[in-house]
């Protein structure tokens, strides 16, 4: 004779899983700042990076949510299964509402922590922060609360059913609860099968696009460069140059020095006045448009042709991607109001027959590793207007993408900004000093000329442009100015022959660079 089962109360069934949670959940936030500072032990490399991002503080933030939370859902649970009435039910379902809460907050903690070794480059137990590894470590410290919220999320359904609702309020009604009608969706597909399967695949293909798939496959991709193919001329526009004829020496009266009448008299010439009128009033570069038309699509090497460099890619464009770090200012300009980046894609564009990116980029230092050799971007730009914060990590890498033949296009925005380069640049490239670059240096007159040095503009930083050469290339390009503003929209009130110089100083970097970074990394495109 089979035995009929045990039947266990809808309170018991429910409670029991909400008060074996509440305890772990306790437990663990209890926990939490030992085994932070068990980890930090194990790895001392993530001390400092982790002190600086302020985990110490979230892990506190966390533990205290937890032990809160934790004490609720005990007390929920006991509650539960003491007292009956809609408002136990109403807090049972709400003590699983907090799991979730808590649940999320753990997350974020994890998904900082990993965050900041990516960022970094961190490698703890000597294992690099690669794709697979980020994954590994997110599921490694995500499955058991996923794996509670989860359970907890069945209490909060069957709570919502007939059968529990009876439990604690005595309805009498027999209707299905919504709980009920979810259940029976789920295990029988309701009265439309079809339908109901096709509902339920959508819904979980959606959960796990939008939140499973971004969860361990964020923060690690970029795109390779690709520099123009073709062939092209180097003279794009050549400067019509206002000379200052220099006046002859005018002869001087030989007189007796002891004489009572004196024939000293000061010339205008002689004077600092004329020499500021001169200096300011000089033309320095005004291309000639005749010939900047004439010659606009042969920009690039190797010959006579449409442009383009013969080492170059097939189906490129050229993109304008900047540096982020942590630091003031870093995006100035990116916006849709400003569009700095989006004008200069543009002018560029009207200047060369190539394809232009419709819209700038930015990326963190530590993804210019990402790219595959040969296909890094020739240049990176990179502006702020306060401190600039940056580990030694992605220095390391940024001095590495140099010396392996990338350029740094740097754009002082704010005086402060102009120090905090001055030392930011001499631990990126130790040794290796800025220094003025020579109005006649190549860097001045291909495409555009320059006599006199690109005009200063803003002069945050000083009169003239800086630079930083490595093995005979500047792979530093430092403009004292803020070209930055004179590229937005309006030109930020900057005389517009000024803000078109800006704009060829611009186009000037990218011939470089370009140049020099296809002719050092040909070896990895053969």
């Amino acid at each position: 004779m089979k035995l009929p089962r045990p039947h266990i109360p809808w309170p018991i069934r429910l409670c029991l899983p909400l008060g074996v949670a509440g305890a772990i959940c306790t437990r663990e936030a209890i926990l939490l700042d030992v085994r932070y500072a068990a980890l930090l032990e194990t790895y001392p490399v993530l001390a400092a990076e982790f002190t600086e991002a302020g985990m110490h503080g979230a892990v506190l933030g966390v533990l205290w949510a937890g032990c809160i939370g934790g004490v609720f859902l005990g007390g929920a649970a006991v509650m539960g299964l003491l007292l009956r009435g809609r408002f136990i039910l109403g807090l049972v379902r709400k003590a699983c509402m907090a799991s979730w809460v808590i649940a999320w907050a753990y997350g974020m903690l994890i998904l900082k922590g990993v965050a900041v070794v990516k960022e970094h480059d961190l490698q703890p137990g000597g294992a690099k922060p690669d794709s697979w590894n980020v994954a590994a470590w997110k599921l490694e410290f995500l499955w058991p609360v996923l794996l509670v919220a989860g359970a907890l999320g069945g209490v909060y359904l069957f709570a919502w059913t007939r059968a529990a609702i009876r439990a604690w309020t005595c309805d009498p009604s027999a209707d299905p609860a919504a709980g009920d009608r979810i259940i029976e969706d789920v295990r029988s597909h309701g009265p439309d099968p079809c339908f109901r399967k096709s509902v339920w695949s959508s819904v979980w293909a959606l959960m796990f696009v939008v939140f499973i798939l971004p969860l361990f496959l964020k923060g690690g991709c970029v795109e390779n460069y690709r520099v123009p193919k073709g062939k092209g001329s180097p003279a794009v526009a050549v400067a019509r140059v206002h000379k200052v004829q220099k006046k002859k020496p005018k002869k001087k009266l030989m007189v007796n020095p002891h004489s009572a009448i004196s024939f000293d008299f000061p010339e205008l010439d002689d004077s600092r006045v004329e020499q500021t009128v001169e200096q300011v009033s000089r033309v320095q570069y005004k291309a000639d448009p005749s010939r900047l038309m004439a010659a606009a699509d042969a920009m690039g090497a190797g010959g006579k042709g449409p442009g383009g460099w013969p080492d170059g890619m097939e189906d490129a464009k050229v993109r304008f991607i900047r540096l982020k770090y942590h630091g003031q200012g870093w995006d100035d300009g990116m916006d849709e109001v400003s569009r700095a980046d989006i004008n200069f894609l543009a002018k560029f564009k009207s200047l060369t027959p190539f394809k232009v990116a419709t819209e700038g980029e930015s990326h963190p230092i530590r993804l210019l590793r990402k790219y595959d050799p040969g296909y890094a971007p020739p240049f990176v730009y990179m502006t702020g207007s306060g401190g600039i914060d940056v580990s030694s990590k992605d220095m390391k890498i940024l001095r590495e993408y140099l010396h392996g033949g990338g350029m740094l296009f740097a754009d002082c925005g704010s005086r402060q900004w102009d120090g905090a380069f001055r030392n930011f640049i001499r631990q990126v490239l130790p040794g290796q000093p800025l220094q003025t670059i020579p109005d006649d240096d190549i860097l001045f007159q291909l495409p555009f000329g320059f006599q006199n040095g690109p005009p200063p503009l803003w002069h945050h930083g000083g009169y003239s442009s800086m630079g930083v050469k490595h093995n005979g290339r500047w792979v530093v390009f430092y403009h004292p100015g803020d070209v930055n503003d004179a590229w937005k929209e309006n030109r930020s009130g900057m005389r517009e022959d000024l803000a078109e110089g800006a704009m060829e100083i611009g186009v000037n970097v990218i011939y470089y660079s370009f140049s020099h970074y296809l002719q050092l990394t040909r070896k990895y495109r053969r």
